[in-house]
């Protein structure tokens, strides 16, 4: 009879069931425990019999790992499979093919752990040949550090340029000459740290074991801090230069003869202080906690004497911290949309052109090419004007009168004919030395000319004696052109004598013949000479340069830009009329009557009551 399988008698053989699978259970996890010590008891010994072998943790040793791993999951599927059930079941397929992905894994792995294992010209160097590269590069890119903090220093201390609010200020020719220096010094030193970091970022290839820990941690620390200085340099840099929107737009201009590309302020704004770059900081500055963390790399760097280049990283990462993250990411912001804010200027400016020319074109009242100056009244005034001369000009009845301030709207420089300008400069001995030391040649200023601007020299030639002789260089829509005096009189005129020595006179004849086929400037911006306005001409042909005298004509703001309406030159004439240090004399004034159409020589009275008329001439006497 078989013993009962209920109540109180079944509770013993329950009890034994449990203590048999506990045994069991306890039995199984000591089993694999020593399963799993004893391989890794073996391991450990073959690990250390390698390290005292002297092979590299990276990407040796992990090479090998990998590739054995690699092996034992390809024996894992091919084991599943000869099982034969896990054929026939969904969830052993689903381990089949797990272990298939991890096989793909583990073979790319080992794939670039080989590409990482190949040499470079950092990881070809000895022991002692890197140590020394890294003590040099390290003390370079200090060097540089120190370059470019004393030239935004330098920079900072123009006030006047860089003032934090109002409106930006045009730059002056010295003010030029300086920025684009200090541009030049910036790039050639953000250069020489870009090729130093790159150099040196290949530092991850050393081991980071005992073996090469010294060359790993040299590397990182000289890319490291010459990321942390270009970026910090970069930023304060930017910060300056961008508190006046003319000498960025300066910046950004081509300069083929100095190798400096369009942009190029824009393109370091976006490779130096973008978000790649403040990506590339964070995650050095992690990099570094982890070696001090986990390796003890501040002693190690103690030890290697790279104390103060690690002391450098900190530093820098200690001002870079003191702007704020909130300050950090505005500028990349700004350094990452700038390139935009372009693109959108770029598409904005065709219409904005277009709708100016049109203002510039439009007339409301006489016919367009029916001016109050006629041929005889011309014939009258040409002969009173000299090379050099600045003219101002007015065209009634044009739309664009109201747009500019004040009564006269066009500004213009008089050349005069190749015999004019031989009679005036040719025999000067000041100019003939202007020009030998512009040119290396001892020549007449006629000779330097017809070298200098071929083209111009010849139309100018072939104009000369003709009923319309090419006598003024001016920017009209059309761009800056060659033109006669029965074309830009129109309805008054003014000459203006610049009250300086020949040879400057000359100059800014040679300077205006450069500026020809340049566009106009519909966006009525100073800050490049990529196209031009009107009086831009003037204004930038009599800059004064180091000692050399000039024109003091400043810009004032107008409708948000700084530029210089043609009335301001009339305006400068009368406040300085009279005083020894005067800059312009009159030479010869045209008014005119509309109401009667007729236009005569008038007197320094009249010319001076101009400066006060209204823009619209219907409304004068």
């Amino acid at each position: 009879m078989p013993p009962p399988t209920g109540g109180v008698a079944g509770a013993p053989l329950a009890g034994v069931d449990l203590r048999r699978a506990a045994r069991a259970s306890a039995g199984r996890v000591l089993w694999w425990t020593g399963a799993l010590l004893l391989p890794l008891t073996v391991g450990a010994g073959a690990g250390y019999w390698v390290a005292d072998r002297g092979a590299r943790w990276l990407p040796t040793t992990l090479g090998a790992l990998v590739l054995l791993g690699l092996i034992g999951v390809v024996c894992m599927a091919a084991g599943l499979y000869l099982l034969g059930p896990a054929v026939g079941r969904p969830r052993g397929r689903r381990r089949i093919v797990a272990l298939g992905v991890l096989a793909v894994l583990g073979a790319g792995a080992r794939v670039g752990l080989e590409l990482m294992g190949g040499p470079s010209p950092l990881t070809s160097l000895d022991p002692k040949a890197h140590e020394l590269a890294v003590r040099l590069d390290a003390r370079q890119v200090t060097e540089l550090d120190r370059a470019l903090g004393g030239l935004v220093d330098l920079l900072a201390a123009r006030g006047d340029l860089f003032a934090a609010g109002g409106p930006p200020r045009v730059l002056t020719a010295d003010e030029e000459a300086l920025v684009l220096e200090a541009w030049e010094v910036y790039l050639g030193a953000a250069t020489a740290l870009d090729a130093l970091r790159r150099f040196h970022e290949d530092y991850f290839r050393f081991d980071l074991s005992r073996l090469e820990r010294r060359q790993h941690l040299g590397s990182y620390l000289v890319t490291f801090l010459a990321e942390l200085t270009l970026y910090e340099r970069t930023a304060a840099l930017v910060d300056l230069l961008g508190r006046n929107a003319n000498v960025v737009t300066f910046l950004d201009l081509a300069r083929p003869e100095r190798g400096i590309p369009a942009g190029s302020l824009s393109l370091v704004r976006r490779e130096g202080a973008g978000a790649a770059d403040l990506a590339r900081v964070l995650a050095g500055k992690r990099w570094l906690q982890y070696l001090a963390l986990v390796h003890d790399a501040r002693f190690e760097a103690a030890a290697a004497g790279l104390d103060l280049l690690w002391a450098g990283v900190e530093a820098q990462l200690a001002a870079l911290e003191r702007r704020g993250l909130g300050d950090l990411a505005t500028l990349t912001l700004g350094s990452d949309a700038a390139p935009l804010r372009s693109r959108l200027g770029a598409a904005y400016l065709p219409v904005q052109a277009r709708v100016a020319e049109w203002i510039g074109d439009t007339r409301v009242g006489r016919p367009v090419g029916r001016y109050l100056i006629g041929p005889e009244l011309g014939a009258e005034v040409a002969p009173r004007l000299r090379p050099g001369d600045v003219l101002l000009a007015r065209k009634n009845w044009y739309l664009s009168n109201v747009a500019l301030p004040g009564f006269w709207p066009h500004g213009m420089l008089w050349v005069g004919t190749p015999a004019d300008l031989a009679a005036a400069f040719d025999a000067d001995p000041e100019v003939t030395a202007w020009v030998e030391a512009t040119s290396g040649r001892r020549e007449p200023f006629t000779a330097f000319m017809a070298r200098s601007h071929p083209r111009a020299w010849a139309a100018a030639l072939a104009a000369e004696g003709g009923h319309e002789p090419l006598v003024i260089v001016e920017a009209i829509s059309e761009g800056v052109v060659q033109s006669p005096l029965a074309h830009a009189a129109g309805d008054y005129f003014v000459g203006l004598r610049p009250r300086l020595p020949a040879w400057v006179r000359a100059q800014a004849i040679w300077r205006a013949h450069g500026y020809l086929g340049r566009p106009y400037d519909f966006d009525f911006d100073f800050a490049s000479d990529t196209a031009l306005v009107c009086t831009e001409v003037v204004w930038r042909s009599y800059r004064p340069l180091g000692d050399a005298p000039g024109l003091r004509l400043e810009p004032i703001q107008v409708a948000g830009r700084r530029a210089l309406p043609a009335h301001e030159i009339a305006r400068t004439w009368a406040r300085e009329r009279g005083r020894p240090d005067a800059q312009l004399e009159l030479v010869v004034f045209v008014d005119a009557l509309e109401r009667e159409r007729r236009a005569f020589v008038s007197d320094e009275a009249g010319f001076l009551s101009t400066v006060t008329r209204p823009q619209w001439d219907v409304v004068q006497r």
